[in-house]
């Protein structure tokens, strides 16, 4: 046979045992038992996977040992095979260092932050309309949380905890005065814990808001940018054809007209770590509070 034929032949059929062998997706598992603030997010990315299932072939999706946030970026990082798809923010060190889909998977509706309060400072938070003012409390967060730079940016006294359910311990034990959380994530936190802490109360008056588009990071590799292709073909159909619109409203919908974000005083604040590439010019990939 004409060796450059065998080449040739040899080469198509590595692409297509690449492009129809069973990729593994293992993303991040909850980081506690009372832990479901991606489950919205998996939804989404299995979609994506299914409707391209007939050009990149099967998938698994198989979560991860449990790791907390800091572990989950060194795991990618370094190529590692424990962890190879995650949800994190975007910001220019991650850009630089992974591969990145850069579609918001939740329409930026976690960048929308209502708080976490003892219901003994509710009143005293209501009195409250600025920032300055804002910045007079402590404020409570997770080790290795993106928000952490944000807040402290802007002024905020951060305090942090490693365990993910020790903020909640440490809001009740006045460790810090207010925990705030994405609208995707609050009422399910405040059900799961407000036995626990019967002081625990949504506060009624606030909301903060700053641009924190959320992304489904993969390895900088070969592989890894072949899952982001994938991911992201996968995005932009279930965007096209309204399902993606069906699954964020199944989610969310109810949690925004419970919440009232419409009528709640709107705290701004910058995100200094955005990189340039952040696709602020596709409105339909952000959700905006003031038109719903």
């Amino acid at each position: 046979m004409n060796p450059i034929r065998l080449v040739i032949i040899t080469s198509t059929l590595l692409i297509s045992c690449t492009a129809f062998a069973d990729m593994k997706f293992v993303y991040h598992a909850p980081e506690s038992s009372h832990d479901s603030r991606y489950k919205y997010h998996w939804e989404i990315l299995k979609n994506a996977l299914d409707v391209t299932a007939k050009k990149y072939g099967p998938y698994t999706l198989v979560p991860s040992e449990k790791l907390s946030e800091n572990q989950q970026l060194a795991e990618m990082k370094k190529n590692s095979p424990k962890l190879n798809v995650m949800i994190r923010e975007t910001n220019k060190i991650y850009e630089s260092e992974l591969t990145s889909v850069k579609i918001p998977i939740d329409k930026n509706l976690i960048g929308y932050r209502v708080l976490l309060i003892d219901k003994k400072d509710q009143p005293a938070l209501a009195a409250m309309k600025t920032l300055p003012q804002l910045n007079t409390v402590k404020v409570g967060q997770g080790a290795g949380w993106g928000d952490i730079s944000i807040l402290r940016n802007s002024g905020f006294n951060v305090v942090t905890e490693e365990n993910y359910d020790d903020l909640f311990k440490s809001l009740s034990k006045g460790k810090f005065k207010i925990f705030p959380r994405g609208v995707v994530e609050v009422l399910e936190e405040h059900r799961k814990f407000k036995n626990k802490y019967p002081n625990l109360v949504i506060e009624n008056h606030l909301l903060i808001y700053y641009p924190l588009p959320t992304y489904f990071w993969f390895h900088n590799s070969s592989d890894g940018r072949l899952m982001a292709r994938r991911v992201e073909e996968g995005l932009r159909y279930i965007i096209k054809s309204g399902t993606y619109r069906k699954v964020f409203d199944k989610h969310y919908a109810k949690v925004i007209r419970e919440l009232d974000l419409k009528n709640r005083t709107m705290i701004q604040i910058p995100n200094p770590d955005l990189p340039d590439s952040v696709p602020f010019d596709r409105k339909e990939l952000w959700y905006n509070s003031t038109e719903n």
